[in-house]
């Protein structure tokens, strides 16, 4: 074998390593660079899965915030609007429950008118029967000089000449009864009858 065959074999074999070498070197290089662009994809995913994170946690905080208003907004149109139904409702009972305590104090007053009256009624009555009776002395005397009967509530005696004579000035509706005095709710009847 020649010096030339050495030299093209050696050429050659230089060759191949040199290509050899530099596929290798860039066969490194694009796995450096796979690495690389796999590393940054990983930190970009990241970072937009973070961005992402709080965009949703500022969506839902402004959704609660919305709900939140919109909620108190249902519940002041609540409010008002049972406020107000319950012054629709209320508004007629309220005028009824006036009216009835307007009635009740028309009715106390003249509750109060009638019982003045009687009570007038009865003074005048009283006076009367305590001048009648004393401008009577002697007729209520019994015939037969014995003590007096004991008087009622009328000022009329327990005798039945004394109950005959109370009848004469008595009117004829309100007689009084015949055993003796006259009780005082006949009395009331006797006044309510006038």
């Amino acid at each position: 074998m020649g010096f030339s065959t050495v030299l093209i074999i050696s050429l050659a074999a230089g060759a191949i390593l040199i290509v050899g070498g530099g596929l290798m070197m860039y066969m490194a290089n694009l796995v450096k660079s796979a690495y690389e662009i796999k590393v940054q994809i990983n930190t970009d995913v990241e970072e937009r899965l973070t961005k992402m994170g709080e965009d949703l946690d500022k969506k839902s905080r402004w959704i609660k915030r919305d709900l939140l208003e919109e909620i108190d907004k249902i519940k002041t149109a609540l409010q008002t609007d049972n406020a107000r139904k319950m012054e629709e409702l209320s508004a007629p009972l309220l005028a009824k429950i006036e009216g009835l305590e307007g009635q009740l104090r028309a009715e106390r007053t003249e509750w109060v008118k009638a019982v003045e009256a009687d009570r007038a009624v009865i003074a005048s009555l009283d006076s009367r029967l305590k001048v009648a009776a004393k401008k009577k002395p002697d007729e209520a005397k019994p015939a037969d000089g014995g003590p007096l009967p004991a008087p009622t509530l009328l000022g009329e005696t327990s005798a039945p000449a004394a109950a005959t004579d109370a009848q004469k000035h008595a009117p004829s509706s309100a007689a009084p009864r015949a055993g003796g005095a006259t009780p005082v709710g006949d009395f009331l009847q006797e006044l309510g009858s006038r």
